[in-house]
């Protein structure tokens, strides 16, 4: 049928039939979002920060992950990472301003490397830190500290922690290397456990709690367009011999595509996609039921006023209806985040 169009017509028209055509097959891929033209512009308030970040510009310039307690009123307890410290720290949201807690950083962990934490999340009285769980871009394979998972018990209507955080020592904070075997024999990405990340090596990048499953995101590997999440039991997860009930679900996001961040929403799991490494796709939100394996695109953001090489890390839900979902952005390679607030229709 398009072999007997392009024969009946002009150049002009044969070129256009083909455009049209090739953009058909990109959408069936799996491009999704990414490879749409139009972009979702970031809303026009003007996020501050109240006074840095601690401890350092370091710390500062890689926040990773970032989670709220669902307090009345609300935004008054969050916790936000970053992949370069032992520790994360408590900050507030007031309107369209960001308040670090002044000397309210939380240690992780004692061991002798950082944990490279990449993702917050809260859930049922516990705010949840997740390592990379992978290799660096290199290979390095002196990062063992980042293959864990931590937990932080908090007032599940205040969001105070149930004990005195510390800086300088662990307290109060467990700690689970649980995911290792997960990963190691889980469905399609086993082959890249323990992998460079460069090789296409398993990195988690996001992770969401709800309905009592943890899922964690996976920035790679990326195959055939797939991304992918694993999914296992929350409190498994902190309990020894419990079964995980582990699942690994492909997800079609895109070609060189891979997750930067999870987040929980009312009706589902929020998905903050993105290159895998340093590709040229465009980052975009998707929804994903937390069972099937399928997610629906729902925006690609604009993010041209945001500094060149920042990487977009940080989904947090502000508020949703039934026809729209309001998230605050935060990026990897800005200080203090960068925050930008964009308005997603469902």
């Amino acid at each position: 049928m398009l072999a007997a169009f392009l024969s009946q017509h002009s150049a002009s028209k044969r070129k256009l039939a083909a455009v049209i055509f090739t953009g058909m097959i990109g959408w069936s891929a799996g491009s999704g979002p990414a490879g749409a033209e139009t972009k979702l512009k970031p809303e026009l308030a003007k996020w501050k920060i109240s006074e840095p970040f601690e401890k350092n510009e370091e710390a500062r310039m890689n926040l990773s992950g970032a989670a709220c307690v669902p307090t009345t009123p609300k935004f008054k307890s969050c916790l936000i990472a970053n992949d370069q410290k032992k520790y994360a720290q408590f900050f507030s949201i007031n309107g369209t301003t960001l308040k670090p807690r002044k000397r309210k950083l939380i240690r992780l962990s004692d061991e002798k490397k950082d944990p490279d934490a990449e993702g917050v999340a809260y859930a049922d009285g516990f705010f949840y830190v997740t390592g990379s769980h992978g290799r660096s871009r290199h290979g390095d394979s002196d990062n063992d500290s980042s293959y864990a998972v931590f937990r932080v018990p908090v007032d599940p209507t205040t969001g105070v922690p149930k004990f005195a955080p510390d800086e300088d020592k662990v307290v109060g904070v467990e700690s689970s290397s649980r995911l290792r075997k997960a990963l190691r024999k889980g469905e399609f990405i086993e082959k890249f456990f323990d992998e460079p990340l460069a090789e296409g090596g398993i990195n988690i990048e996001g992770i969401a709690v709800r309905n009592g499953r943890m899922h964690l995101g996976l920035r790679g590997p990326s195959l055939d367009a797939r991304a992918f999440v694993l999914s296992v039991d929350a409190e498994a997860v902190f309990t020894k011999g419990s079964d995980l009930n582990s699942k690994v679900t492909p997800l079609q996001l895109g070609q060189d595509t891979g997750i930067r961040d999870l987040a929980a929403v009312n009706d589902g799991i929020l998905i903050l996609a993105g290159p895998t490494r340093e590709e040229a796709v465009a980052y975009s939100v998707w929804l994903w039921d937390g069972a099937g394996t399928t997610a629906k695109p729902l925006a690609t953001l604009d993010l041209s006023t945001v500094a060149s090489g920042a990487k977009a890390e940080i989904l947090l839900p502000l508020e949703e209806d039934g026809a729209s979902i309001r998230v605050l952005v935060m990026f990897d390679g800005v200080e203090n985040g960068g925050a930008t607030s964009f308005k997603i229709p469902r």
